[in-house]
């Protein structure tokens, strides 16, 4: 119950996330003119009728009782025998031969007598018909995809009916050959022609727009998906790339947070990009709470870049103390040193920011160990910053006299030694 109440308020709240009108179009121009009514039973009255010779009609006949059976193997090896004297029977035969021969899962062999018996032009109308279609069907699945449109097409130009598995395989067999803005046409008139809405469908007519950098339609297409079929979880992250890719960075966030609530993120990812939406939209707390929700709960595994991330968007929210806990342990898990010294360094510094000027100097301390070269003459600084602040200003000069051995800290160094000076003095200090 209480998943179809979130469907039901997530379908109104996809209401305000519309960027522009849904296309609601019922006809779409294929390339090609689809015959009328009228037209097809023109055809159909032209074409003659004819049937199979008796040798090949009893033959087929046997086969089918075998195959009823189940032994198709048997049906296939007694039509293999079957010798043939007019196009016709040729076409006939091979038509049912090659139906067994796809029942039997070798595609290529039965696509190979499909395809001879379609191009024969000489079968009923509708043994034609289902040729065509199975010709386009299976040529589609052996990845002949050229092959595929131009036999989907023939069906539905012999037919002009607008089936929707058919106009299905034919944008799929489009979207294979990369031609992706020929995709929407079939899509859309499957959409039209069918009772209920199809995933593929969706999917295909925003991988069309995507490829092709269109954005806003894709982004569209998939609200006009979801409005229908709100349970299809995997579209919700989905549409919020689209709006990253799009730079619509509070949408992206918007449609996060709605599959949050309904219970639709599932996997790290989706939780990585809720965070990474929070960063991007200035609400780091709200970042870091959901990393660390997740690690918790086993969701995140907890990695250095996922650690440092938390530790990171709390400092940002000027979250001092819980920055701190989590430089810590992503220093814990850094394998790199001059990881480590940076992790601690930082760790130091939200310490400093909280006043916790003694607590500063023990990963300030620690990342002496690790850091090398340039970044030692910062964090000598650094310590001599904490003592500084926390009053020991022996230490202080002490750590601010070894920054002045690094290039890239002596001249702040001197101006420090002065100020550290003068300070203690004024306090009556003796250094």
């Amino acid at each position: 119950m209480k998943n179809i109440r979130n469907i039901t308020s997530i379908s109104l709240l996809l209401v305000g996330l519309l960027v522009s009108p849904l296309t609601n179009a019922q006809e779409q121009d294929l390339g090609f003119k689809l015959p009328s009514k009228e037209d097809v039973q023109t055809m159909k009255d032209s074409r003659k009728n004819k049937a199979a010779s008796q040798s090949v009609g009893r033959s087929i006949m046997e086969a089918f009782k075998l195959y009823e059976e189940d032994d198709l193997q048997g049906a296939i090896a007694m039509l293999e025998q079957v010798e043939t004297n007019s196009e016709y029977d040729k076409a006939y035969l091979e038509r049912f031969l090659g139906n067994l021969y796809a029942a039997n899962e070798k595609s290529a062999i039965a696509l190979s007598m499909l395809k001879e018996a379609a191009d024969a032009n000489v079968l009923g109308w509708n043994d034609q018909a289902a040729v065509l279609k199975l010709v386009g069907q299976l040529s589609l699945q052996e990845e002949k995809y050229e092959q595929s449109i131009d036999y989907l097409k023939k069906w539905l130009m012999f037919t002009g009916e607008k089936d929707p598995s058919v106009l299905n395989y034919l944008a799929n067999a489009y979207y294979q050959t990369k031609q992706y803005a020929k995709i929407i046409p079939p899509a859309r008139m499957a959409l039209a022609a069918s009772d209920k809405p199809n995933k593929d469908l969706y999917t295909l007519m925003m991988a069309s727009y995507y490829e092709r950098k269109m954005y806003d339609e894709a982004i569209d297409v998939l609200i006009e998906g979801l409005n229908k079929m709100p349970e299809v979880t995997k579209w919700w992250p989905q549409l919020a790339q689209m709006y990253l890719s799009n730079e619509q960075y509070e949408k992206a966030l918007e449609t996060m947070e709605i599959a949050d609530i309904a219970g639709y993120l599932t996997s790290e990812s989706h939780y990585r990009i809720l965070s990474q939406l929070y960063d991007n939209n200035g609400v780091p707390y709200k970042a870091a709470k959901v990393l660390e929700e997740h690690v918790a709960k086993g969701d995140v595994k907890a990695t250095e870049n996922v650690l440092s991330s938390i530790a990171s968007s709390y400092h940002r929210a000027k979250e001092w103390k819980e920055a701190a806990h989590w430089y810590g342990k992503a220093a814990d898990k850094a394998e790199e040193a001059e990881d480590k010294a940076e992790y601690l360094r930082k760790q130091g510094s939200v310490l400093v920011l909280n006043e916790q000027y003694v607590a500063a100097t023990t990963p300030y301390l620690k990342a002496l160990d690790y850091a090398e070269g340039k970044d030692k003459g910062k964090v000598l600084m650094s310590l001599a910053e904490a003592y500084f602040y926390g009053g020991d200003y022996r230490k202080a000069l002490s750590y601010v006299n070894q920054a002045k051995d690094y290039s890239n800290q002596s001249r702040n160094a001197r101006s420090w030694e002065g100020y550290i000076r003068s300070t203690a003095k004024r306090k009556g200090v003796d250094l």
